[in-house]
């Protein structure tokens, strides 16, 4: 009898699953084990019953989904009507604006909840001004107020770039058909582009409420008093860090679920109301000349500016006068940057090694497992493609936990080093990678690589030769939105990272803590400038569309 070695297409499926299976699968089961595992030993749901008999750990878990709930309404009735202004009309500086959204998704959470300190905080610039020109104390930011405010202007981008995709795919003979037939606009828009738009809305609802409950870098600054369950499962796990580890875990698993409940409920969901239509040409913009052109270019300029206040009172903060906590406005000074030090500069190096290192490996690996599963199907590919899926439902907080309680002893004892910070970066990124992959592979028709392979050339050479320079531009673009996104990861870090391994997000983190807001200012500026310049050189030099946005 002879053995036949499985081909290389089934060697490199079954390793992208032990790449899932081990930094994915692996953490997950080892923190629901631990949430079902008494301190001597034996299988038992103490742990649960604890935290819903806890009135503080229950009080957590309920103000998480009311802030998934807030932040999911604020982001949709922004990103909704945003989206249909840009899709539906043109008027003065409409390509601006149009893009001026997307920078919200780049912009770190802990930069945008530092600057709103600086203009509303208990120091703010604007509560300084009423104080002193009118004697009135503004209400504190610190809490719902400011947690609320923060979340839903850094969560309406997906809200609207995912409904402005959907108008633009609408095809304008159905609403002129309805048109014809007598509608009037109001009903047309709510019986026929209403129901069309309805699952890319559901879509977007469902992964802001995700990202908002899964948040961590908010709810630590903005609202320290008020019970998270994110936050409350970082600090659970400070305090057993040195015993056992089961409240972090019925915590973490607790989040998991959330996630894991959103993302088959949008499935679900999307499913059931998905809508056919021949391909068509989306509706001709109307043109607003004039008095209406100048007015909704002001009222969507206002409220885009104020998402982006947070990039200007950085800047400014990092140019200002302090002493201590102390800013003094007006007075511009260097002093801010002195304070980065060989310690800044460290951190810096070890973001940029980091994300470096994650972005390539996530790029490489999306699009190997983006081609094994649209290329190369079978049910090992079925079992791929779900896994791919589940980091979306992790948070960073859950993911860093998971991670130190799997790897932190034993044979491959990764815990302290910088292996972990990058492995963590890379499972947190790589389905944008893989998203982005599949959707330049599903363009590549399957004549090419046969055609190749009937050449003689071998079916993997085949693939590398025929694929790799046809998907080149999307793994590049999936490379720089990896990489400027993992330079602004916090809650995975905050719980990974050990002394000599701080990135730069860990340095503001601590500014901040201290109140030391001119320091992080120049920390932050400093990043946001690693951010943004290769979004530059890729969209000025390589004419790269970065966020997909142009219209196809």
């Amino acid at each position: 009898m002879i053995l036949r070695l499985p081909s290389v297409w089934t060697g490199l499926k079954l390793a992208c699953l032990a790449v899932f299976v081990a930094f994915v699968l692996a953490p997950l089961l080892t923190l629901f084990i631990h949430s079902v595992i008494a301190p001597g030993g034996g299988l038992t749901l103490s742990g649960y019953a604890q935290f819903f008999s806890t009135p503080r750990h229950v009080e957590s878990l309920t103000n998480s989904l009311l802030l998934g709930v807030i932040t999911t309404v604020g982001a949709l009735a922004i990103g909704l009507p945003l989206a249909f202004a840009v899709a539906r009309y043109d008027f003065p500086f409409k390509s601006l604006l149009a893009v001026l959204p997307l920078v919200t998704f780049v912009v770190p959470d802990i930069i945008v909840t530092q600057a709103w300190l600086m203009v509303l905080g208990n120091n703010g610039i604007v509560t300084n001004i009423i104080w002193q020109q009118f004697g009135v104390t503004l209400p504190s930011i610190y809490g719902w107020t400011g947690l609320t405010l923060v979340m839903v202007l850094q969560h309406y981008g997906y809200a609207y770039l995912i409904v402005l995709a959907a108008f633009r795919g609408i095809d304008a003979a159905l609403e002129d058909a309805g048109c014809t037939l007598g509608s009037s606009p109001v009903r047309l828009y709510r019986t026929v582009t209403l129901r069309l738009l309805m699952p890319p809305i559901l879509t977007a609802a469902l992964i802001v409420f995700t990202l908002a409950v899964d948040n961590f870098g908010v709810p630590v600054i903005m609202a320290p008093r008020t019970p998270i369950l994110s936050v409350t499962a970082y600090n659970t796990f400070l305090s057993e860090f040195a015993g056992g580890a089961m409240m972090q875990s019925v915590m973490s698993v607790l989040l998991v679920l959330i996630a894991a409940t959103m993302l088959l409920l949008q499935k679900a969901v999307v499913k059931g109301r998905n809508y056919q239509m021949e391909s068509g040409k989306a509706a001709a913009p109307r043109r607003l000349a004039g008095r209406s052109g100048l007015l909704l270019c002001l009222a969507l300029a206002g409220v885009i500016g104020l998402s982006l206040l947070p990039l200007a009172v950085v800047f400014l903060g990092a140019f200002t006068k302090s002493i201590g906590p102390v800013l003094h406005w007006g007075q511009l000074s260097l002093g801010n940057f002195a304070s980065l030090g060989v310690r800044g500069m460290g951190a810096l190096y070890n973001s940029f090694f980091l994300a470096t290192v994650a972005s390539l490996f996530g790029v490489a690996f999306g699009a190997l497992v983006s081609y094994l599963v649209i290329k190369r199907p079978s049910i090992l590919t079925y079992l791929l493609d779900y896994l791919s899926l589940l980091p979306l439902a992790v948070a960073g907080t859950v993911l860093g936990i998971g991670l130190i309680n799997t790897y932190h002893s034993g044979w491959i004892a990764l815990t302290g080093t910088w292996l972990i910070m990058a492995i963590a970066y890379f499972v947190r990124r790589v389905p944008y990678a893989i998203n982005t992959s599949s959707s330049a592979i599903y363009s590549v028709r399957d004549s090419l690589e046969e055609a190749s392979i009937s050449l003689g050339v071998p079916p993997l050479r085949s693939a590398f030769k025929v694929m790799l320079p046809l998907i080149r531009p999307a793994m590049v673009s999936s490379a720089i939105f990896m990489w400027v996104t993992t330079l602004s990861e916090l809650s995975a870090t905050l719980v990974l990272y050990t002394p000599g391994l701080e990135t730069m997000p860990i340095q503001i983190y601590r500014q901040i803590d201290g109140g030391y807001m001119g320091a992080a200012s120049a920390y932050s500026l400093i990043l946001i400038l690693s951010i943004f310049a290769p979004l530059i050189v890729a969209v000025r030099l390589f004419k790269i569309d970065v966020f997909g946005t142009q219209r196809r």
